[in-house]
């Protein structure tokens, strides 16, 4: 799970030549296109926000002045790993943890595979930094708490709960006898 909110940037993102700026302008283009077909938002401005580990994500703001945040999966063939990433945020907010919320398109998907970019949306977080931004002493300590409230919410969930199984099982006793004896 990442965080669903930076501060938009401040100047568009600009790239190294005029092939690279018509390329983010169409990504811009397709995310407002995506954004008023799946989901029914009007954007009013879309902005490339410069940080992304695996996905490119984008501040939006719709015509009534309210503030979103999108993330672009850059290829369909993790969509199913996204999806169960959307649903435990989803998880973990549901149990108090103070996390940024997915938005379901009109189809009632936590994720929009079938336009020109597969993407989220999510209501926006204001004052949020990742470790990709300028966390700095004691935001480090609210890191440290807000992840053990996500660790403690998690522990709870269905597939955390563990498996028991005879130990012999899981264990060579015959390799552990050879070994305490060395």
């Amino acid at each position: 799970m990442s965080t669903a909110s930076h501060q938009p940037a401040t100047k568009p993102v600009a790239g190294p030549s005029t092939p690279g700026r018509t390329a983010e302008g169409e990504q811009i283009r397709a995310v407002a296109s995506t954004l008023v077909l799946a989901y029914g938002l009007n954007p009013a401005e879309v902005t490339r926000i410069p940080e992304g580990t695996s996905t490119d994500n984008y501040a939006i703001v719709d015509q009534k002045g309210r503030r979103y945040f999108v993330k672009v999966y850059r290829t369909q063939d993790r969509l199913d790993l996204e999806r169960a990433s959307v649903e435990l945020s989803e998880y973990a907010a549901d149990g108090g943890v103070a996390t940024a919320r997915v938005t379901r398109t009109r189809e009632h998907e936590l994720i929009e595979p079938r336009g020109r970019l597969p993407m989220s949306l999510w209501s926006y977080v204001p004052h949020t930094e990742t470790a990709e931004g300028n966390l700095t002493g004691a935001r480090w300590a609210a890191v440290g708490t807000a992840m053990g409230r996500l660790h403690s919410r998690l522990a709870t969930h269905p597939a955390a709960a563990p498996i028991l199984e005879p130990g012999a099982g899981v264990c060579d006793v015959a390799a552990a006898r050879d070994a305490s004896r060395v």
